[in-house]
């Protein structure tokens, strides 16, 4: 059988749930299937755990600042308390059972804060260094600035890319790094464009949105999810063993 995905989603006012397909054609298009994750009782969550073969949290709202012990900056924006709690504590199970994962924009947040990092609540006024624009308006495919790749990453195995455009949608980034990530990927102006776990056989975080690129054809983009798929049926494996 195909690797079960799980996809985090918004969660909307009025409790529906909001997934833009491209995050679960990226899944399907890599030989994935992907299963979107409503708001589960913390109680199932382990369950929901030992079902999934790998975990991609998406973008989305910011981050309730308690879960790294900050209070809220004036700039802080919408924050989904129920998202928060059902995502941090699947990450924490997931990255306990060694099952891949990826998580873009607010899911490599949620991938640091659950390590034990912080964030810049807003990069624009917390931030000491002059930061670029980051928040781009343009469609979302459209490659708004350069990030750097360290050639000795798994990031870099999986791209062979060290120089590159990306896109960009986001007002917060990584601040205190969280045990056991490394950096890998920086912005020309210093923010952190990605993340890698050195304890864990997959788990990468991405400050831009790979899956777009993947969606739309672009090979390397596409060799990450092919990778987080095999990575995905590997570990089933060794589960059924």
């Amino acid at each position: 059988m195909k690797p079960l995905i799980g996809i985090t989603s918004e969660v909307l006012e009025n409790g529906s749930y909001f997934l833009p397909p491209v995050y679960a054609k990226a899944i399907v298009e890599a030989g994935g299937i992907p299963f979107l994750i409503p708001l589960v009782p913390n109680e199932d969550l382990d369950d929901l755990s030992d079902l999934l073969d790998g975990l991609f949290v998406t973008g989305g709202e910011d981050i309730d600042p308690g879960y790294y012990k900050e209070d809220p900056h004036v700039n802080l924006g919408k924050i989904v308390p129920k998202l928060d709690e059902l995502e941090y504590n699947l990450v924490e199970l997931m990255l306990k059972k060694d099952k891949p994962y990826i998580g873009v924009c607010r899911g490599m947040h949620m991938l640091n804060i659950v390590q034990g990092g912080s964030l810049y609540q807003h990069i624009h006024t917390q931030r000491k260094e002059m930061s670029h624009l980051h928040l781009q308006i343009a469609e979302r495919t459209h490659r708004s600035h350069t990030v750097h790749v360290h050639k000795d990453s798994n990031l870099y195995n999986m791209l062979q890319e060290e120089e590159f455009r990306v896109n960009s949608f986001h007002h917060q980034a990584l601040n205190k790094i969280g045990k056991d990530l490394e950096v890998v990927a920086h912005a020309t102006d210093g923010i952190v464009e990605a993340v890698e776990s050195k304890s864990h056989s997959f788990v990468h975080g991405f400050q831009w949105h790979p899956e777009e690129f993947a969606v739309d054809g672009e090979e390397n983009s596409k060799r990450v999810f092919s990778r987080y798929i095999e990575a995905a049926i590997e570990r089933k494996n060794r589960d059924q063993k």
